[in-house]
């Protein structure tokens, strides 16, 4: 492309498929040249929902098309980490990602069930994960999450990024899984979470509404390398920290607590007195 006479070449600048705040997500991949060709994006892309977070406020309201949920912390505000094998092995799983995606697939199927009613057409929901063993664990969740008969006002897909190219739904939820702790150790701009197309990918699918669930501290400090648009070579750019800039100056980052409160430690049954115990007053 880059070496072809002007007189043979062209670039394709307008998109038609996302709400421009997902855009601007994914136009760092293109130096800002993407446009919106929608005449009326606030309403052929509404997805009209209103998502409450772990207190029952909102999270999420009609006007808003991208969230980014930082899993840097476990729910009980802990610095966590993606899974690990006995012998320190990344397995390439992360099961908080699990259960929040989990969390926020009833959350969705709750809100079209009361604001687009039992009769509307299903939502389409693309779960997608950069990662075989996160999607193998992300499907066994779902499967026993849904609801007797399955979704109702749902139709919940999920893939590897990979497997999504060329699709688009009306609702995406990315799973990044990679979460080293801050420790850099498992960083290289060869995995899946640097390749400028996977993140292209994954990021575009959505028409109306992308939440992405992701590690700030590992995400923010990953340079992935990108190749130039008009000219030859690649450069390395922080494409991450510029998205969640852009996010959390929109209110658009939200951490984990927020979307899912902790479970309740399990109550202690008290144990019935059994002779040599020894009581108030006692020995």
């Amino acid at each position: 492309f880059e070496q072809a006479p002007d007189a043979i070449r062209g670039r394709l600048s307008v998109q038609f498929r996302m709400h421009p705040q997902i855009m601007q997500l994914v136009n760092h991949f293109y130096e800002d040249t993407l446009s919106c060709g929608l005449a009326d994006p606030d309403k052929v892309r509404s997805h009209g929902l209103t998502i409450p977070d772990a207190t029952g406020r909102e999270l999420l309201g009609p006007d808003d098309h991208v969230l980014w949920i930082d899993t840097s912390r476990d729910l009980l505000g802990q610095p966590c980490t993606e899974d690990f094998d006995p012998q320190g092995r990344p397995l390439r799983t992360n099961e908080l990602e699990v259960k929040l995606t989990v969390q926020l697939l009833e959350r969705l199927e709750a809100q079209a069930l009361a604001t687009r009613g039992p009769g509307a057409k299903r939502l389409t929901v693309g779960v997608v994960s950069f990662y075989a063993g996160q999607l193998r664990r992300l499907r066994q969740a779902i499967r026993a999450a849904q609801p007797p008969g399955g979704w109702r006002a749902l139709d919940v897909d999920s893939n590897t990024v990979i497997r999504y190219q060329g699709k688009e739904k009306d609702v995406v939820l990315v799973s990044l899984v990679r979460n080293d702790g801050g420790t850099r150790r498992h960083r290289s701009s060869r995995s899946n979470v640097a390749r400028y197309e996977f993140i292209n990918v994954a990021m575009s699918r959505a028409r109306c509404l992308l939440m992405v669930l992701g590690a700030r501290s590992m995400f923010e400090g990953f340079e992935v390398p990108l190749p130039r648009m008009d000219g030859p070579g690649v450069v390395r750019r922080p494409v991450y920290r510029d998205m969640l800039k852009r996010l959390e100056l929109d209110g658009r980052l939200v951490d984990a607590r927020q979307v899912m409160a902790p479970p309740r430690p399990a109550a202690r049954s008290a144990r019935p007195q059994t002779q040599g115990d020894t009581t108030k007053g006692g020995r």
